[in-house]
């Protein structure tokens, strides 16, 4: 039979030394009694009597003990009879609702914990914790603030509004108002809880001043990430201590939660750091596995080589490589790879996806586990190929400028000559009757220089020295002129068929010079066709002679000028350096001859170079064109196979709208003057020239043998000089300088400069650049008079 027990609040206790046969557990606080219904603190005490166990209690706010036999009078007034079973029910009831409380702490604690890693962005996972620490825990408004190591400050992210509402609080820092020392800074000395700390924002209203918040530090592994602030100012109630408890378990699950957030956060910062270095940065950034295999690309394959990125995967590095630098490149890498070091500045060629070449510079670093095995290589191929395509044409444009100074220097000591034996003849025709005996021989010694002339003129259009008129054109226009005189030249064997696009646009260019390109290659062109007829002929019917066999026809000989636009991207010119982006005028001409070799196309346009017998031809055709196209800002281009013909590309930038609003100067009408005129050069011959063809046309000529004695003419002439023409190379002092001087003391002439070389050409370093009026040599009469009056005439 069970024993009756009583409880007095004012019972005492007596004990022996006999122990508990069956101990109990101390009952946590702030539970009810089953029987009283108040709020009963009870804790074991170990007493004598193993049959009267008791325990200390309190109730609101008394304490007392109770043990077996005693009588319970709560401060309702109202007795309670409990038994040892009843008292053991009770408490095993307590701690069974205590576990289940604790336990549905967890699992709501492992539920917020699932949605806060459900989230991506940092804004989601704070909000997240907001408002699940209300949802599961109960707490009425909730705030997360976290720790800014570069404001060393608390920074509000989300919190609750007096309507049970979610709000971002971004702009908020945590402990401000209350100045060092305050809770924000005693959490971040180590506390771990302080409670009953000020509302924050909104501000407490009147009779609110007892409800205080209670902020909650995160930490994990000893780092504190963030402070959690709750309270309860909606319902104006306390937090209870079981509460506090929930929060307690909170502090290290939050922190570690905040602790991954960060982890992810930074990792997510330094994907995207590393991303845009990888797409910004020019390079192609890749990883390879040990077999040498692309398991990374990043995306600026697609510009260098044309592949998308996923394209790549699973390649081999070896398999982009060209078959010329395979092997080479091979050894390097097996090298590397044997022994974990650094792949330096590797050059080679790379298949483009479009079958272009690329080359690319190639460096990497090995890439090791935590026990040193390899695992893979990391590096970047740099696209050099514009960078490669610049030296090389630095190098031929330095040969090129080498042999056009040698060619330009010849053709200036050349036009001296030819001045003097142009001019000369045509004086000498200009007074001889038409029957005079001696007419002819002096027509064949003019007509003889004017061929020497065209050949210096040649060699300055190779050195860029020549004077070009430059106006807006359009090259259908050229072509159509030619077409007559081009089927003539070619004669009726060779077809000639004209394909010219009608939508191009005009380009600025000097016309004489552009009808010089196409008849040098429409007479390339001829040639290159009948040496192909002959070696067809030869190779097809050995023995047979220059005729054909009776039923065979000869191989088609066609020679095509094509005209197009196009329009030229970045991209393009990235790989082509000789070019800059926009529109062009592409003037093509096609062949159907013998074609080029590579080697013989190494050398094409360098001037003297020929692949023609002894007398057939003076190797400038092709150096010339090369120099007049660059002289307009042009590229050339060739494409042939041997046996399949060649192609030239012509490539003019075509023209602005202001830029065809430019007019061709007229040539002045009148060639007569009565004007004073200087003449200044040391070449006596040429002198006198210019001398006698001033003086035909009725001028009063003053002459100088070099720019000192220029000084002191002008000194000793009072009368005003109208025009001064000097040369501009004189030993001592050059034309420009004699003119600078002599402006000193008067400046009532203009001037007329002449030279074997044009106005942007280079003499011993320096550059003429002269910007008044030049004739070059060599002139006619009709051409110097010319010159002459248009520069007195000119305002």
């Amino acid at each position: 039979m069970t024993q009756p027990w009583g409880v007095n609040s004012r019972s005492n206790c007596n004990y022996d030394s006999r122990r508990i046969e069956r101990p109990l557990e101390p009952i946590s606080a702030g539970r009810r009694c089953p029987l009283s219904k108040q709020v009963l603190m009870m804790n074991k005490l170990w007493t004598k009597d193993s049959r009267r166990p008791g325990f200390v209690f309190t109730t609101r706010g008394r304490q007392g003990r109770c043990y077996a036999g005693d009588q319970c009078r709560p401060a309702d007034g109202m007795n309670h009879s409990m038994t040892e079973s009843n008292i053991v029910d009770s408490m095993t009831a307590e701690r069974l609702e205590i576990l289940r409380e604790t336990n549905a702490a967890q699992t709501s604690l492992l539920e917020l914990l699932g949605n806060i890693t459900a989230q991506e962005s940092v804004s989601d996972i704070c909000r997240t914790v907001v408002e699940g620490v209300r949802k599961y825990f109960g707490f009425e408004r909730a705030g997360l603030f976290l720790w800014d190591d570069e404001k060393k400050k608390f920074c509000g992210t989300f919190g609750t509004d007096l309507k049970g509402k979610t709000r971002e609080e971004w702009g908020i820092f945590l402990g401000e108002e209350d100045g060092p020392g305050g809770p924000a800074d005693r959490i971040l000395a180590g506390s771990v809880i302080e409670r009953g700390c000020r509302l924050g924002q909104p501000a407490a209203q009147p009779g609110e001043e007892n409800v205080k918040a209670d902020l909650l530090g995160l930490r994990a592994r000893g780092k504190l990430y963030g402070i959690l602030s709750v309270d309860n100012r909606i319902s104006r109630q306390p937090i209870s201590e079981r509460e506090l408890q929930h929060m307690t378990l909170m502090s290290h699950v939050l922190g570690n939660a905040l602790e991954s957030m960060q982890d992810h956060t930074a990792l997510l910062k330094s994907e995207e750091r590393f991303r845009q270095v990888a797409e910004n940065s020019g390079e192609w950034i890749w990883e390879v596995n040990p077999d040498g295999r692309y398991i990374y690309s990043s995306p600026v394959v697609r510009s260098i080589l044309g592949y998308e990125p996923q394209d790549v995967l699973g390649m081999r590095m070896l398999d982009l490589v060209g078959e010329d630098d395979r092997q080479q490149v091979a050894d390097v890498l097996h090298r590397a790879f044997l022994e974990k070091t650094s792949i330096r500045l590797v050059i080679n060629t790379q298949q483009h996806k479009n079958g272009q070449k690329v080359i690319l510079e190639t460096s990497g670093l090995p890439m090791v586990d935590a026990a040193g095995r390899l695992i893979g290589y990391r590096g970047a191929h740099r696209d050099i190929t514009r960078e490669t395509e610049l030296e090389a044409q630095l190098r031929h444009s330095q040969k090129m400028e080498v042999i056009g100074r040698l060619a330009g220097g010849i053709a200036h000591d050349f036009n001296n000559l030819l001045t003097s034996i142009i001019g000369c003849s045509s004086l000498l025709l200009d007074d001889m009757d038409e029957d005079n005996a001696s007419r002819p021989d002096v027509e064949l010694i003019r007509t003889s220089g004017e061929r020497a002339a065209a050949l210096t003129r040649q060699l300055q259009a190779f050195s860029k020295r020549q004077v070009l008129r430059m106006e807006s054109l359009i090259v259908n226009d050229i072509v159509r002129d030619m077409e007559k005189i081009l089927r003539r030249t070619l004669g009726e064997d060779i077809e000639l068929a004209t394909e010219l696009d009608a939508h191009i646009e005009p380009v600025i260019a000097d016309a004489g010079q552009l009808e010089q390109i196409i008849m040098h290659l429409a007479v390339n062109a001829r040639e290159a066709m009948i040496d192909s007829q002959a070696s067809y002929r030869a190779l097809q019917f050995p023995g047979v002679g220059k005729e054909m066999p009776v039923g065979v026809s000869e191989k088609t000989k066609r020679l095509v000028i094509r005209t197009a636009h196009r329009e030229l991207d970045e991209r393009f010119c990235r790989h082509n350096a000789q070019f800059t982006p926009g529109g062009y005028v592409v003037l093509t001409v096609s062949d159907s001859g013998a074609g080029i070799t590579p080697e013989v196309k190494e050398h094409l346009f360098e001037p003297f170079f020929t692949t023609k017998g002894v007398g057939r031809g003076s190797g400038l055709g092709l150096s010339t064109i090369y120099g007049i196209i660059k002289q307009l800002g042009g590229v050339i281009q060739v494409q042939s196979r041997p046996g399949h013909g060649t192609t030239f590309d012509i490539f003019l930038k075509q023209a602005t709208f202001q830029e065809t609003l430019r007019q061709s100067e007229l040539p002045a009408a009148n060639t007569k003057g009565q004007e004073t005129i200087l003449v200044v050069e040391d070449e006596e011959s040429v002198r006198r020239l210019i001398v006698r063809i001033l003086q035909s046309c009725g001028y009063t000529t003053l002459e100088a043998g070099h720019g000192g004695e220029g000084l002191k003419v002008c000194a000793a002439h009072d009368a005003r000089i109208d025009l001064i023409i000097t040369d501009m190379i004189m030993p001592h002092v050059s034309g420009k300088q004699f003119i600078e001087q002599l402006r000193k003391s008067r400046n009532d002439f203009k001037v007329l400069f002449v030279s074997g070389y044009s106005s942007d050409d280079t003499v011993d370093g320096a550059i003429i650049g002269v910007d008044t009026p030049l004739i070059q040599k060599p002139f006619t009469r009709e051409s110097l008079a010319r010159k002459v009056r248009e520069v007195l005439d000119a305002s």
